[in-house]
Order: structure tokens, then sequence, then C-alpha cells
């Protein structure tokens, strides 16, 4: 493990259980965020909750049932 690598480690098991899932709601907010932006990008006229359904799709699209949720939602919801 690389000195940097150490620190960052040292520095994730110093924060309490509370702040860890702090940062974790962060990235995972971060993260859908980010996914939004380059759905949107890619479909320029897509309604709110297209976005929403696609950004779910990216997310949980490798799970199956979810797959086939979202799939069916997409159908019913307008560009």
């Amino acid at each position: 493990m690389s000195e940097i690598d150490s620190l960052y480690q040292a520095s994730i098991d110093a924060l309490t259980p509370c702040e860890k899932v702090s940062r974790m709601v962060e990235l995972f907010n971060w993260s859908r965020e980010f996914l939004g932006r380059q759905v949107r990008e890619e479909n320029p006229d897509a309604s709110l909750e297209r976005v929403k359904l696609l950004v779910a799709m990216r997310m949980y699209g490798q799970e199956p049932g979810m797959k086939k949720l979202l799939e069916g939602a997409l159908e019913n919801v307008p560009n």
C-alpha cells in the first residue's frame, strides 16, 4: 500500500459511523447527479421523469428484476 493509500485509509478509519454514512450519501448523490447530467446531454428533450428513469436504469439496470421494472416504466413515460 502506498503512503497516500495509507493516509487515506487512516482518515477514513478516523471517521465516526455517522460521518461515514454522511460521506456515503454525498458520494451517492454526486454519482446520481453525474449520471443525470450525462443522460440529459444524451437526451436533451427528455422529460424530467424520463431522465430520472434513465438514471435509475444506469444505476440499477444490471439487476434483471429492476431492469424489467424500469423498462416497463419507461414505456409509459412520454419523452
